[in-house]
């Protein structure tokens, strides 16, 4: 394990925290998804060594403004081609929480700019949310027709777990230089999901019965699931970025 060099001082609430030397080799980490990533502030550390998916929704459900965000972005969410808005809204969301490590929620302003931001949003989530649900809805049609309907429902079920674990990993994958050519490394997002889909899966569950809870009020059930489970999963990865700058 490499050598930890961690300042270990951050500003909370108007004091200082140091890192026991004792927890600082937890922050040494080989972990590599070989490529470059950008460097992260190591000054800055957020909530705990790992964040935890109820720590984290709780946070950002208690957020300023949140429930009135939540209303405007699941309205847009309800109308096409309105709704790539609310997709802009969602990629600035993983945007700013990356880069301050903490939930964080922007405030809708520069419309222009946000619908440039929904279409970039959109793009990943064609490739790795619809596309790969596309395939596995063929699948379960073949599975039914061989008359294992049962097991189709449960494929696709799997399915649309893994594809929001992936999509969620290739959107902060996309963030790390805003490159639509690091979308095309499709064994580079499949590890990272891998790696992180046991710490994933059961967000992505939670957030998936809240959507097939919420069904009629699919817009609202759409924005609020990708609002947590994309601050979640960014928080999940800059944690991991940083361990790696640590390590150096």
């Amino acid at each position: 394990m490499a050598a930890c060099n961690l300042a270990g001082r951050v500003s909370a609430a108007g004091r200082s925290w140091s890192m026991p030397r004792s927890t600082r080799p937890r922050y040494c980490s080989n972990f590599s998804f070989n490529t470059e990533f950008t460097a992260i502030d190591c000054s800055i550390l957020f909530m705990k060594e790992t964040p935890i998916f109820e720590e984290v929704f709780n946070r950002l459900i208690k957020l300023n403004g949140f429930w009135v965000q939540w209303l405007i972005g699941g309205l847009l969410s309800f109308v096409p081609i309105v709704n790539v808005f609310a997709f802009g809204y969602l990629y600035r969301m993983s945007r700013a929480v990356r880069t301050s490590g903490s939930p964080v929620l922007p405030p809708w302003v520069d419309w222009s700019g946000l619908f440039m931001d929904g279409l970039r949003f959109g793009a990943v989530w064609l490739l790795y949310w619809l596309l790969p649900l596309m395939l596995a809805a063929g699948i379960t049609w073949l599975l039914a027709l061989m008359g294992l309907g049962a097991l189709s429902n449960v494929f696709y079920l799997t399915a649309i777990l893994m594809s929001n674990v992936l999509f969620v990993s290739a959107l902060y994958r996309y963030n790390t230089r805003k490159d639509f050519n690091d979308l095309l490394n499709v064994g580079l997002i499949v590890r990272m999901t891998w790696m992180e889909l046991p710490r994933l899966v059961i967000p992505s569950f939670v957030v998936l019965g809240a959507m097939v809870w919420l069904l009629p009020l699919y817009g609202f059930s759409f924005f609020g699931g990708f609002l947590i489970l994309i601050t979640y999963t960014s928080l999940r990865y800059r944690s991991i970025e940083q361990q790696r700058t640590v390590s150096k």
